[in-house]
């Protein structure tokens, strides 16, 4: 991918729309993470009629994998900015952030740690940032599932009231399609969200996952599998199939 393709994929924003979007407040480029020479930052997207002191639950926007350079500016791209918009104008405050790459899954370790640290960030500072630190939703879109759900799951913490994974890998456990060596196995099941389903000995917030038909095989099987180990263990899960 070049930058111009980069642009012109950067303006294109969600179709779906509502009062208000354009009047959303939006609090850009708070640092919450410096590392490996990175900047890390994020922005927060309240309604137009939020209360100076008012906290509101908050939705964490996870984004899925570009090319290393492009993905430090995911969350200044359209689909991004316009689904903050759309939250926020519903009523609810929206994060997006930018994180490093995986760099074709080399880097598993890097990008969780950017997640957790930026849930972390979000929680430390709910006061100042109007959110409430005990209701969050985790809304990963394509890779992003794969860390944006190991946070959302590790442990069950309380604090994740919902989870909401689009069109996103459920698993990269799957040797017909990804190669690790066997000590790279715990690795590769801490960030495979099927693996907390099947050992949940706690309770998992509620899902929301959607799946596209006609994607990748490889894909479309971990979140088949991902449906049937929650539906088997009794946590609640909403499905699409588009």
């Amino acid at each position: 991918m070049d930058e111009e393709t980069f642009n012109m994929m950067a303006q294109k924003r969600i179709v779906y729309q509502i009062p208000g979007m354009e009047q959303v407040k939006v609090r850009k480029d708070i640092t919450y993470k410096t590392v490996d020479g990175y900047v890390l930052g994020m922005d927060v997207y309240y309604p137009p009629d939020v209360l100076e002191k008012a906290t509101l639950p908050a939705i964490i926007l996870v984004s899925g994998e570009l090319p290393p350079e492009f993905t430090l500016r995911s969350k200044d791209t359209g689909v991004y900015v316009s689904y903050g918009e759309l939250i926020a104008a519903s009523g609810l405050i929206a994060v997006t952030f930018n994180h490093r790459s995986l760099e074709g899954y080399s880097k598993l370790r890097e990008v969780g740690s950017d997640v957790d640290d930026l849930v972390a960030y979000v929680r430390e500072h709910a006061t100042p940032l109007n959110i409430d630190a005990d209701r969050l939703c985790i809304w990963a879109f394509s890779s992003g599932s794969i860390y944006g759900l190991r946070t959302a799951m590790r442990g069950a913490p309380d604090y994740v009231r919902c989870i909401v994974a689009y069109y996103g890998g459920m698993s990269i456990l799957n040797k017909a399609y990804f190669t690790y060596a066997e000590d790279e196995g715990e690795l590769i099941r801490e960030f495979s969200p099927v693996t907390y389903l099947r050992e949940a000995s706690e309770s998992i917030a509620p899902l929301f996952i959607a799946k596209a038909g006609l994607d990748r095989p490889w894909l479309n099987e971990s979140i088949d599998e991902c449906v049937q180990e929650a539906s088997a263990r009794n946590i609640p899960i909403t499905f699409l199939n588009h």
